[in-house]
């Protein structure tokens, strides 16, 4: 599995994350976008962007290895899920999102908790999976959600687990434009430069007054929901 790269174009961070295959993650990866995401705190730069590599965003969660872990360490796989996808939610700077490929479940979270989303053209698909694979969608990725997609298509895309492609996460507006592959990374970097402007100390309280409630709602619930949601993998991978 690979790590987080941290990159600066001027004042645009690049975070990006290249295993060479689908870009699943565990516990190493979301902590690795902590740090990351820490780096570019204490950086100079404005804004970033966070993307993957050419036909994956990520995958989601590691399949092959999920099932070799013990029940604790599935529970440690969701709090570290939470934990930083809503750092990334709360991050005190713009972010884009360049969706280049699949992003289905924590890969669809990473891009939901952005402040834009721009994404790749291509045969792949966008969404949050969990309830198709007999699971729950946690607290925190309902709070992603719901910033990101209007009221009368949230429940589709998160109770129902619909899979947009990217011309659907267009029209649903989850996506902000639609890109030809090898277009992407420049239009999400223009996209972060026209956003690095708000960034400051008025962008970061604003952002945490819109996004902070939502937030706590689902730090609160995340004890008890990482230990059903743990239970509930080692059931679905037995």
């Amino acid at each position: 599995m690979g790590q987080w790269q941290v990159t600066y174009d001027a004042d645009v961070a690049l975070v990006a994350l290249d295993d060479g295959k689908a870009n699943v993650v565990l516990t190493k990866e979301f902590k690795g976008l902590g740090a990351a995401l820490e780096e570019v705190a204490a950086s100079r730069a404005r804004s970033a962007v966070l993307t993957g590599r050419p036909g994956y965003l990520s995958a989601g969660l590691d399949l092959k290895v999920l099932p070799t872990l013990s029940l604790e360490e599935k529970r440690d796989v969701v709090r570290a899920m939470g934990e930083a996808v809503l750092e990334l939610f709360l991050f005190p700077k713009p972010v884009v999102a360049a969706v280049s490929g699949h992003a289905l479940g924590a890969g669809a979270m990473f891009a939901l908790a952005c402040d834009v989303r721009v994404f790749a053209e291509g045969p792949y698909r966008f969404g949050l999976n969990e309830v198709p694979a007999g699971l729950f969608v946690p607290s925190f990725a309902v709070e992603l959600a719901r910033a990101a997609v209007s009221t009368s298509r949230l429940t589709e895309l998160v109770v129902h687990g619909r899979a947009l492609t990217p011309q659907e996460a267009l029209s649903m507006h989850v996506a902000e434009t639609l890109h030809a592959p090898e277009s992407l990374l420049a239009a999400a970097m223009m996209h972060a430069r026209h956003l690095a402007s708000l960034s400051g100390a008025g962008y970061a309280l604003t952002k945490r007054l819109v996004r902070g409630p939502g937030a706590e709602r689902a730090r609160a619930s995340l004890p008890g929901e990482l230990d059903e949601l743990a239970r509930m993998i080692d059931g679905r991978i037995v």
